[in-house]
């Protein structure tokens, strides 16, 4: 980038008085103009698409002016500009920053619906209510308001230091960064290279700033200081090196051509000698008030000359600001005062001794008015060694921010309280509660920190189970422990042993879900079955449905059934017990009723805001959506599961519904489509014992092979499930595929192994097998059995039961009228034939519904060519909302459903409807119905 830029404003910003204080004049930019260019052209653009963009670089190198270039031109082309700053004091305080932007539109806030009001009421401290409201759903509500003070006026937000934000404002941040394409919003983040800070998610745009080429650093620098003596202008161009606040500042310090001291530091610790040599030669008077600036966590300038009278013993006024303001370190707007650079904030902190700043800190303390946490905060700044009372205080603060849906700061307080805590206990228990908080945040690097810290009594048994419960939960379950389940079983011990059954129930459901994952032996799972057994809890309880399933769902899958089949008229209420429920459905077979239960869970999960929880009930909806023949409900809920695991950082539900979708791919005959998505689940799932996920994948394959005809490949992918010494070996899932099995074991000369499967499901399997097993069952009877005998077994499978089962009916009538045709009972087989290619097109089952086609020839019938499916044109994303517009809801409810805002609902829509050949949203339902039954 060469040449230069003079329109203003560009280059940092001089300071003039309007009266009211001191404010920034229009600088010049030198050498900016791709950066200038870039960023003016999404404002540019802003009214037909909206974008985020992050724009990283070193100290200096020019984010914060690039930001007010972007706030000027935003403002002559009439947008409105909400601004939002990260500073290192304030990142204590939840929704700090958030409430910079966002604060003065709260008077809009009622016309959002009244969870979302609710929730953004609560993260601003608007509200008493106890419950704590979901970062996702602050996140909804903030977006809402935005997109709607956008439909009036486009609106540019301006967030710099993001490496300084809140924790809470900055996961705002982040959700809406993911959510602007359709509406009128920039988004530009400021953000220092380097920081731990980032925003990994793919959808956002990157632009590192360079430093400026030799030319524009040269025209900088003769601009700032043009008349520097030859020698000091080579020597500041070598040490700043294009950094343009290096360019100004430098100069502006001591003036010494002696480099000798200076030639080896780094440049931003450069820049603080820089800032330190104009501060070093202020009265004592200023310098104090300079370093309650750079503590205080307010820029307000009433708190700082009442904490420097506190500090000096005297009354102070804005002169004695005056030499600060005339070495352009600080700006003072109104009732305001803010650093020019952080760096200055930085020096001035760094320069005082320990003992200064503890002294400005209980000075804020004792001047701080509002019913804010700050002053607490302040006085823990000021406070060694323990403190009962102010550790007390903490803890309630830390009360406060989790009621806020502030979780980091509740961990932060906490950690503070444990730190001034007068007794091990109490701050062993804090520390566990802060390692809690830290499991709802996703955070196991530091539960794990926590609790180490922790130096838990191990003699106390209570004490060890809540250690392990937290300590389990904060963990990915991709993490490879074969240990985790024994332990988790000995710690349920203790919380029985310590009164604590629920607990130790939690621990058992949980051991049992490693059991599942980890393929653990029959021995292990008994021992859990048997220890929850004795705890007492009804047999209706959720959790002793759910234990029973993962151990045993052979065994005890006909008597879940019939608890399950209870529920189903009346609902759950609770939507975890809804969960579980569905879960220990799909863990037997019981799809049909699980499709009902994880529906009723996903509903009340996404209202809540809970999109960690929903991520993973979506993925074990979608599995059960396939089995039950609504492909296009899976194929929604897999997109939604990943989106949402991508979102909240679960690997786990993004491999597991990439592998729904991969497997949906593979019985559609998209074989390509279905290996690329297995490849891409296989990466994220490349851990020793993840036996759950690698299974799944070999049935993938395996369905793959067998559409295409290729049963020997197939029978390999799927025996590596029967294997003891293969990755994928998991006794748990192997009766899942049995039909796929035995098809691919017949079909390669391999009845022997086919026949010991099925021995082997009927052995575990109780009296009476759940209808789906019963099905899979006969129908491997049926390929086994002679001639004389095969007839029953395909009209026991095609029981009434059968119609839950489309894929699995339509293939057991493939299979039924190919034997017929091979008994020479042609005219037999065509209605079982003919019946079977109209289930298996209504699936997209092509690899199937081609063969139903030519066994039909073969059997001296025509049949008509598949129609191609016009919905398939539709995104999972488009189809979900098309059919939730169909049904009634507006694009806000939508919206609130998607967590999207309404004006990207509205945009989809507009893609929606020339796919579907309609022109307005009444023709919706019209349109969906034609389409489905042109399938069927």
């Amino acid at each position: 980038m060469t040449g230069s830029r003079t329109t203003a404003p560009r280059s940092k910003r001089r300071l003039q008085n309007d009266g009211g204080g001191q404010r920034a004049a229009a600088p010049t930019l030198y050498g900016r103009e791709d950066d200038i260019g870039l960023i003016d052209g999404l404002i540019d653009r802003v009214r037909g698409s909206g974008a985020a963009l992050v724009i990283s670089g070193e100290p200096g190198i020019g984010k914060s002016t690039l930001l007010e270039a972007a706030q000027d031109h935003a403002q002559a082309c009439g947008m409105h500009v909400l601004r939002l700053c990260g500073v290192s004091s304030e990142a204590h305080l939840p929704f700090g920053a958030l409430h910079q932007a966002v604060g003065p539109m709260l008077k809009h806030a009622r016309s959002l619906p009244a969870r979302q009001r609710s929730a953004l009421h609560a993260a601003f401290g608007l509200s008493d209510g106890t419950a704590a409201p979901d970062i996702f759903l602050i996140g909804l509500a903030t977006l809402n308001l935005l997109t709607a003070s956008a439909a009036r006026k486009p609106i540019l937000l301006l967030a710099d230091d993001v490496q300084w934000l809140d924790q809470p404002s900055h996961d705002v941040l982040t959700f809406i960064s993911r959510r602007l394409s359709s509406d009128p919003i920039v988004l530009l983040m400021a953000i220092r290279e380097g920081s731990d800070r980032s925003f990994p998610y793919s959808g956002v745009l990157w632009h590192r700033m360079s430093r400026l080429s030799a030319a524009a650093a040269e025209r900088l620098l003769d601009a700032e200081a043009p008349d520097l003596p030859l020698d000091l202008r080579r020597r500041f161009l070598d040490e700043a090196a294009g950094n343009p606040l290096a360019l100004v500042e430098l100069p502006r310090g001591e003036r010494s051509t002696n480099v000798g001291e200076t030639a080896w530091l780094p440049l931003t610790d450069r820049l603080e000698r820089a800032f330190l040599s104009r501060v070093s030669g202020f009265p004592t008077t200023s310098r104090t008030l300079l370093l309650v600036i750079a503590e205080n966590d307010s820029r307000l300038l009433r708190e700082v000359f009442d904490a420097g009278e506190v500090l000096l013993g005297e009354s102070v006024g804005l002169d004695v600001l005056a030499p600060a303001v005339s070495a352009m370190l600080i700006e003072i707007n109104g009732a305001e005062v803010r650093f020019r650079h952080p760096l200055v904030r930085s020096a001035v902190h760094q320069s005082a001794s320990p003992m200064m700043r503890h002294d400005v800190h209980a000075a804020l303390a004792r001047v701080i008015r509002d019913q804010s946490d700050r002053a607490i905060w302040h006085r823990m700044a000021s406070t060694v060694g323990p403190d009962h009372a102010l550790a007390q205080e903490l803890d309630e603060a830390a009360t406060r921010s989790q009621h806020r849906g502030a979780l980091a700061m509740a961990v932060l307080a906490l950690e503070n309280a444990a730190r001034l805590s007068s007794t091990r206990v109490a701050r062993s228990e804090r520390l566990l509660r802060a390692a809690g908080f830290a499991t709802d945040l996703g955070q196991p690097e530091t539960v794990e920190r926590l609790i180490r810290e922790a130096d838990l009594d191990q003699t106390q048994p209570r004490l060890r189970a809540q250690f392990a419960w937290i300590r389990e939960v904060g963990q990915p379950l991709l993490v490879n422990d074969p240990g985790r389940m024994f332990a988790l079983v000995r710690c349920a011990d203790d919380a029985r042993a310590s009164g604590d059954n629920d607990l130790a129930l939690n621990l058992l459901w949980r051991a049992i879900q490693r059991c599942w994952w980890r393929n653990a032996n029959d021995t292990v799972r008994t021992n859990i079955l048997v220890a929850a057994s004795e705890l007492g809890f009804p047999p209706t309880d959720p959790r002793m449905i759910a234990i029973a399933g993962y151990a045993e769902p052979l065994k005890f899958g006909h008597d879940i059934y019939h608890r399950l089949a209870a529920h189903g008229p009346a609902g759950v209420a609770d939507p975890v017990a809804a969960w579980t429920l569905g879960l220990a459905a799909n863990t037997i077979g019981a799809f049909d009723f699980g499709v009902g239960l994880l529906a009723e869970a996903s509903t009340a999960l996404r209202e809540q805001g809970r999109l960690g929880g929903l991520a993973r009930v979506l993925f074990a909806r979608s599995f059960a959506e396939t089995e039950t023949g609504d492909w296009t409900g899976a194929t929604k809920s897999a997109a939604e599961s990943i989106r949402l695991g991508e979102e909240t950082g679960q690997t786990a539900w993004v491999a597991a519904a990439t592998i729904v979708q991969a497997r949906l791919a593979a019985m559609r005959g998209n074989l390509d489509a279905a290996e690329a998505l297995a490849v891409e689940a296989e990466r994220l799932v490349r851990l020793p014992g993840a036996s759950f996920w690698l299974a799944m994948l070999q049935n993938v394959r395996g369905i793959a092979a067998l559409g295409a005809g290729r049963p020997a490949e197939a029978f390999e992918y799927l025996q590596r499930v029967h294997m003891p010494a293969d990755p994928a070996f998991n006794t748990s899932m192997q009766f899942y595929w049995l039909v796929d099995y035995v098809e691919a074991a017949v079909s390669c000369g391999q009845e022997a192994a086919a026949t010991a499967v099925i021995d082997q499901v009927e052995r575990r399997a109780a009296p009476v097998a759940v209808p789906w097993v019963r099905m899979m069952l006969s129908h491997g009877k049926a390929l086994l059995a002679s001639p004389a005998r095969a007839e029953a077994f395909f009209q026991n499978g095609l029981g009434t039961s059968a119609q839950n089962w489309p894929f699995l009916r339509g293939r057991l009538l493939l299979a039924y009228g190919e034997w017929l045709r091979r008994q020479r009972r042609a005219m037999d087989a065509r209605a079982p034939l003919r019946t079977a290619r109209d289930i298996l097109d209504a699936l997209g089952a092509l690899p199937w519904s081609d063969r139903a086609r030519r066994e039909l020839r073969a059997a001296g019938e025509s049949s008509r060519p598949q129609a191609g499916h016009v919905l398939d044109a539709l995104t999972p994303q488009e189809l979900q909302i098309a059919e939730l517009a169909a049904g009634g809801l507006s694009n806000k409810e939508i919206g609130a459903r998607l967590y999207l805002s309404h004006r990207t609902v509205g945009s989809h829509l507009y893609r929606i409807f020339p796919k579907l050949g309609i022109t307005t949203r009444s023709g919706l339902q019209a349109a969906l119905n034609r389409f489905s039954q042109s399938a069927t």
